[in-house]
């Protein structure tokens, strides 16, 4: 009887830990990432010192799930670089880095970025706005 119950046990342990897996939701190490992939896409030669989540939440509107992870980043340029922000008129490089305006970063500058990444819930996992599944 005892064996039973273990192996019960067991089985639903088992189920809840996967149950949880896939609830899992987008943290600092996939917000870094996307943050990496967006910049290099925008032709930002940029590293991500830190990556931070302060903030997150879920949206649902109809039948979409959405999640929105509020950051704080360190980002570097090693080789500078020049920010052309006030003709952006998508969401692009410069809303990433958090700033609305035309800048220049010198050569291996620490700048902290403020922003928000939005993610959609599919069959397969979180998609973000680097068009990447996680």
């Amino acid at each position: 009887m005892i064996v039973r119950h273990m192996r019960l046990f067991m089985g639903l342990a088992a189920a809840l830990t996967l149950a949880a897996c896939g609830a899992h939701q987008p943290g600092d190490a996939t917000g870094a990432k996307v943050l990496r992939n967006i910049l290099e896409k925008n032709g930002v030669d940029a590293k991500i010192v830190s990556f931070k989540k302060v903030n997150a939440r879920e949206v649902k509107r109809d039948n979409i799930a959405a999640f929105e992870l509020m950051y704080e980043a360190e980002v570097q340029f090693p080789e500078g670089f020049e920010a052309r922000c006030r003709d952006e008129k998508e969401r692009g490089k410069c809303a990433f880095l958090g700033i609305d305006e035309d800048r220049t970063f010198a050569k291996s500058e620490v700048h902290t970025s403020e922003g928000t990444l939005h993610f959609v819930k599919t069959e397969k996992g979180w998609m973000a706005e680097d068009n990447n599944t996680y």
